[in-house]
């Protein structure tokens, strides 16, 4: 327990670090979007989130050189590729991505009227080879294969719905993240989600006060993070209940929005305004 403080607290000084010269880089870049307000703020601080992902790798491997880790480090070299592809797509996706075609549905019928992919059509494809490159460890039968990939991939995918209003992707994502800790006390399986975990302590409070934005390379790593956690925590049944709570989720945005439906609900209203500015 101990050590797993040391690494959230050293990553989240080296995100406090990171954060200035992150969002210069995003406004100098013109990397910016009106918020819900009408506020022009950068979008892609999960810049920062991909960079402690970066440092827990090298840190790792410096205490394996050293002869000082063990099978932790073999299963973040494995899986570390994915981690990547998934940031690269969503940073893509805020680049050059087109912002008016939203969820599943329209970038469906946005390839089926002009018969070409959108690059939020890629990514999510990305996300989904990452998913099966993280399930395809030949450790679970072909079922649980299944549900763990769509648990990873429909979490991604979750948690980048949220990020419309400030600290929302942040406070499903810690939810998700106490839930992971109940579920595995021990943490063995879990060690992705410390650099998300400690990028919410450098990031979170610029992003309530609506400063700044995760953008989708970051709040997809989130959910992607989250995702991988709960397919190795949770048993096949909860993973299952897990998977009709997102698709769930998944209809509210599509049918109506998840904000028209959070403003309808008076505690959840409560808890998604709590704490901004």
């Amino acid at each position: 327990m101990t050590g797993t403080i040391g690494w959230i607290g050293a990553l989240a000084i080296l995100g406090l670090f990171m954060l200035p010269p992150a969002v210069r880089f995003l406004r100098s870049h013109g990397m910016t979007v009106p918020n819900y307000e009408g506020e022009i703020i950068p979008v892609g601080t999960g810049a920062v989130l991909i960079v402690l992902y970066i440092a827990l790798y090298g840190m790792l491997q410096l205490k394996a050189a050293w002869g000082l880790s063990g099978s932790t480090v073999s299963t973040i070299s494995a899986y570390f590729p994915a981690f990547l592809l998934v940031f690269a797509a969503g940073w893509t996706d805020d680049m050059i991505g087109e912002r008016s075609v939203k969820g599943i549905g329209g970038h469906f019928r946005s390839w089926r009227q002009t018969r070409t992919f959108t690059t939020g059509a890629v990514k999510a494809a990305a996300i989904g080879l990452a998913a099966l490159w993280i399930v395809a460890d030949g450790s679970r039968t072909w079922w649980e294969a299944c549900i763990g990939w769509a648990a990873i991939a429909m979490t991604a995918n979750t948690l980048n719905l949220l990020d419309v209003r400030p600290g929302r992707a942040w406070k499903g994502f810690y939810a998700g993240a106490m839930v992971v800790a109940v579920a595995e006390p021990g943490w063995s399986g879990n060690v992705w989600l410390l650099p998300a975990i400690a990028g919410g302590l450098a990031l979170m409070p610029g992003d309530l006060r609506g400063r700044h934005m995760l953008g989708d390379g970051g709040a997809n790593l989130l959910g992607f993070a989250l995702g991988c956690a709960i397919a190795d925590s949770f048993p096949l049944w909860l993973q299952t209940v897990y998977l009709l709570f997102l698709a769930a989720i998944h209809r509210t945005a599509e049918k109506e929005s998840i904000t028209a439906w959070i403003d309808k609900h008076k505690w959840v209203r409560w808890l998604d305004r709590f704490g901004r500015a």
